[in-house]
């Protein structure tokens, strides 16, 4: 893994309508080291910030504060796909992202490498604790356990929705992915709360939006192996091979220019004529 970064969020985790509050803010030329970015955004200076942080983790704006294309096919009034976030393909996307930029890495770290260490991907805050300071020193990545311990209590926010009282619950509600259901709570015990990060087929997520993430991230390439597909995506899902195995399947039977072959003990696809991936996401959100 690249370097890793932590923290930046200033505790808060990422509300639904936070991307497309600071998208519509950047887009009207402002910037979040504006003094009035505080009245303008109508949250508290941290918050602010926060926003900030989560709009660069999610790859919408880049570190000059620009709009990216990707926030503009989603976010944008006009044209957008999906600027009010009504689509679960949007937000498997989003969470895609988030893992993909690496600037919080506490949320690759976790799908990709930490859970296949865990019986059934189960674990406890305590044991993510231990296992972020050692993955963090091997990485030469100084970091504060204090620190490390918000970006955990962060991380099961967005996922899990915890059993609170009424006004923190509707805090939480307004987390980004409790939606995606790929986090619950186990049992209690004396370390603390077990969680499990669920790996499934992943039926739920829809075969444009794999298939798009297949020609972002291996663009101009005819032939990629299934490997390669579930290191880089399927990975990122908590899908199963299986998972992969079927979704490729979806594909290859849905676009006519995709070939799903096994051969000899290599599973791979072909794809004939590389299409526009732009044109594979809005037929999504056209379907």
């Amino acid at each position: 893994m690249n370097k890793l970064t932590f923290t930046g969020h200033e505790t808060f985790h990422c509300r639904h309508f936070w991307l497309k509050k600071g998208y519509d803010y950047l887009s009207k030329g402002q910037s979040f080291k504006n003094p009035d970015a505080v009245t303008a955004l109508g949250v508290g200076k941290n918050m602010v910030m926060s926003i900030n942080f989560w709009l660069k983790a999610f790859g919408i704006n880049d570190q000059e504060e620009q709009a990216t294309v990707f926030a503009d096919k989603i976010f944008d009034s006009n044209t957008g796909f999906d600027p009010f976030l009504e689509y679960e393909g949007t937000l498997w996307l989003l969470h895609y992202k988030l893992l993909d930029t690496n600037l919080a890495s506490i949320y690759p770290l976790v799908f990709k490498e930490f859970r296949k260490s865990r019986v059934n991907s189960q674990f406890t805050a305590q044991q993510l604790l231990r296992y972020l300071i050692r993955t963090a020193t091997n990485n030469e990545t100084s970091i504060a356990e204090n620190s490390l311990k918000n970006d955990i209590k962060v991380f099961i926010k967005t996922y899990y929705l915890a059993d609170k009282n009424i006004k923190d619950m509707e805090d939480d509600l307004s987390s980004i992915f409790i939606d995606l259901n790929l986090i619950t709570k186990v049992t209690d015990t004396e370390e603390g709360s077990v969680f499990q990060l669920k790996v499934s087929e992943r039926p739920e997520i829809p075969r444009e939006i794999f298939y798009f993430l297949i020609l972002d991230k291996f663009p101009e390439l005819t032939s990629i192996g299934f490997d390669y597909i579930q290191n880089i995506i399927g990975d990122v899902f908590a899908c199963s091979t299986e998972g992969t195995e079927l979704k490729i399947q979806e594909i290859s039977e849905a676009f006519k220019e995709v070939v799903y072959k096994k051969d000899a003990g290599r599973k791979e696809i072909q794809i004939k004529n590389i299409p526009n991936k732009w044109d594979i996401l809005e037929r999504y959100y056209n379907a």
